[in-house]
Formats: C-alpha cells, structure tokens, sequence
C-alpha cells in the first residue's frame, strides 16, 4: 500500500506483512518526519503527524539563554 508524507508528500511504499494491521509510527524517508498511520486488513485508516514533545530539561536551558 502507497502512504503520502503529509510533511513533504513523498510516497511511501509500505507493502509488507507488518503493515497489513499495524497502528504506529512511520518516518518518511525523504524529509525524516515522524507520523502515527494506521492501518485495517491493509488499507489505510489514518496518518497524523506523530508529536515531538519539548523535554523539561531543553525547556530550561532555552530560558538560561534568553
């Protein structure tokens, strides 16, 4: 099954056994974006952009700096 990049709208080719019920992240080999796809019997049922969450620790040293 073909799946888009929703960042840059590279086509990933996911025809595998793995993929055919799968429901997690994939990372897009042109760009390196990380989404959350979810797949039934092999059709795709959803892709959202997979949130990179910010660690307290950058957090503070970005608030050192300024």
């Amino acid at each position: 099954m073909k799946v888009k990049c929703i960042s840059c709208g590279y086509e990933l080719n996911l025809d595998h056994w793995v993929f055919e019920d799968y429901a997690g992240p994939v990372k897009c080999f042109s760009c390196s974006r990380m989404m959350e796809v979810k797949t039934v019997r092999g059709v795709v049922y959803s892709i959202n952009p997979l949130a990179i969450f910010e660690t307290r620790r950058n957090s503070t040293l970005v608030e050192a700096r300024d």
